[in-house]
């Protein structure tokens, strides 16, 4: 059985913590100059626009390796795949972002189209073409120096704190055809340090439903090899697919550093991504446990989840800077992704250590560019 029901991210987006730009200009409004009048009348005062920072993008990515926890190799032409033969494949990313800043807080929205290789085909059917997947996320700061009008939440150690709350929906049509649907809140802290450093320390719950169940017919291996096939039990059966997993902590880092020791001609920032999550529990009731694979030792290890921990560094170059002169249009980067554990799979569980060995953790280099719309 496979434990593919922590799935979204994070990916957990990875870019979700884009979210972390959060109290970066809602603090400007104290700052805002006056223009002087014209005439020699009284000093005029400006129109504060709502939005401080207003940002809409489109980004695509190239992840030449990616992986997913529990698919074998050969799984284009073999149902199942091979036993025991791990498996990495293309995926290529077409997203949307909107970021915004307001008086109080920001929002972040995000949307993404992912096309995976042939090797992770679509519902597991040997042939078909590479599963294809929609996800998205919506995160919200609100800031509490902003919220009380004061410096309270100003020290030597953090520039302001924030409530961070959001949440993020998606569905895959890969051999699970896996629904997921997360939330989290909790505060975020913008560290007191060069460029910007945010922490976030959340409570996360998650929920989703996938093709698994107890009722393969016999001999297709049921769970771990009877991909592509639909159990009998899918309507009114003992296991509906449904995971309703337990409550657990989630945190969200975000660093980004503009190189400033570089020439004034390459504007590069690093940008790093750091995610963990705790251990959420198998989502599945004890009797549907039982049902699916009898709370055999294997069992229980394919299906518990594990400290996952993502993270993803970044060279991003102001490309429209280099080539027109104008700052923030055109980004270009290339980057690194490493995936312990990914969706919360237990790498050294015998689904992903023996029947698809190394899928439970992806690390793979990508490029990519932005485009923003100004």
């Amino acid at each position: 059985m496979s434990n593919r029901g922590t799935k979204r991210h994070a990916k957990s987006v990875a870019l979700a913590v884009a979210l972390a730009t959060g109290t970066l200009g809602s603090a400007f409004a104290a700052d805002m100059p006056i223009k002087a009048g014209t005439g020699g009348g009284a000093a005029a005062v400006p129109t504060i626009p709502f939005f401080f920072v207003n940002d809409t993008s489109v980004s695509f990515t190239y992840f030449p390796y990616s992986t997913d926890p529990g698919v074998s190799g050969s799984s284009a032409t073999v149902p199942g795949g091979v036993f025991g033969e791990g498996n990495r494949f293309g995926r290529y990313q077409g997203s949307i972002d909107h970021f915004d800043v307001w008086q109080y807080g920001t929002n972040l929205i995000h949307v993404e189209f992912n096309q995976y290789g042939n090797q992770d085909p679509s519902l597991g059917i040997p042939g078909a073409q590479g599963s294809r997947e929609f996800f998205g996320f919506a995160y919200s700061t609100l800031g509490f120096n902003e919220l009380t009008n004061s410096k309270a939440f100003a020290s030597w150690f953090t520039k302001d704190i924030s409530l961070l709350y959001g949440g993020v929906a998606g569905v895959q049509d890969d051999w699970l055809d896996e629904h997921t649907t997360q939330g989290v809140a909790g505060l975020q802290a913008t560290l007191n340090l060069p460029g910007v450093v945010n922490v976030g320390v959340t409570a996360y719950k998650e929920f989703t439903r996938n093709n698994f169940d107890s009722c393969y017919a016999t001999g297709t291996g049921g769970p771990f090899f009877g991909v592509g096939y639909t159990g009998a039990c899918n309507v009114g059966g003992p296991y509906s697919g449904n995971r309703n997993f337990e409550w657990t902590w989630k945190v969200f880092t975000y660093i980004s550093e503009p190189l400033s020791f570089l020439p004034s001609s390459l504007p590069v920032t690093w940008i790093n991504i750091l995610n963990i999550t705790g251990p959420k529990g198998t989502g599945i009731s004890t009797g549907n446990l039982a049902a699916a694979c009898g709370l055999t030792v294997n069992c229980l290890a394919d299906t518990e989840t594990k400290v996952e921990v993502f993270e993803d560094a970044r060279l991003s170059l102001d490309a429209s800077k280099v080539f027109w002169g104008k700052p923030g249009i055109w980004d270009t980067y290339v980057g690194y992704r490493y995936w312990y554990n990914k969706f919360g799979t237990d790498h050294t569980a015998f689904l992903f250590s023996q029947v698809a060995p190394g899928t439970s953790i992806e690390n793979t280099a990508y490029m990519g560019t932005t485009y923003h719309f100004k």
